[in-house]
């Protein structure tokens, strides 16, 4: 039964389409090359103006040095390190740079728990996108992982 009732939250999420431009990317953590490369893609586009690019743990731990040092990329470590981490710095941002529309880019199994956290945090349109798909060896992990996370989202109510 668990399985079933995840499989559109966990397995086949609404996934948006990318609008023809938004405020700002969001790259929730940690920053692997997938969820680099859909930034860049859009930058490059001209689809977002900005990149917010989370980097939990240590910087050097990921090869983004690069890219952080762009001026139109804005490299963060989040606090706490978490999704809801990373939704409060976006509203910090939103609000400082009045963004009313964003992309968010993460994996498949995240997306409807992305969206529910970012959307508390953020009042402007939201994209989600997939930057991958998980490995099939990796989904036993990531309807575990997700439905106690989903869980932990729903008690800790509020951005």
């Amino acid at each position: 039964m668990w399985i079933l009732v995840g499989l559109p939250f966990i397995v086949f999420p609404r996934i948006d389409a990318v609008p023809a431009h938004a405020d700002a990317v969001l790259v929730l953590g940690p920053p692997v090359p997938e969820r680099v490369a859909v930034a860049e893609r859009l930058l490059a586009a001209h689809r977002v103006d900005t990149a917010l690019v989370s980097v939990p743990g240590e910087a050097s731990e990921w090869d983004v040095q690069g890219l952080c040092a762009r001026s139109d990329v804005i490299c963060f470590k989040p606090d706490p390190s978490t999704t809801r981490g990373e939704a409060e710095v976006l509203r910090r941002y939103a609000a400082a740079r009045h963004w009313s529309s964003v992309v968010v880019t993460t994996t498949t199994s995240h997306i409807t728990r992305a969206r529910s956290i970012v959307g508390r945090c953020f009042t402007g349109e939201v994209s989600m996108v997939a930057d991958s798909e998980a490995p099939f060896r990796g989904w036993a992990y990531q309807y575990a992982y997700q439905t106690a996370a989903t869980v932990k989202a729903w008690i800790l109510q509020g951005c």
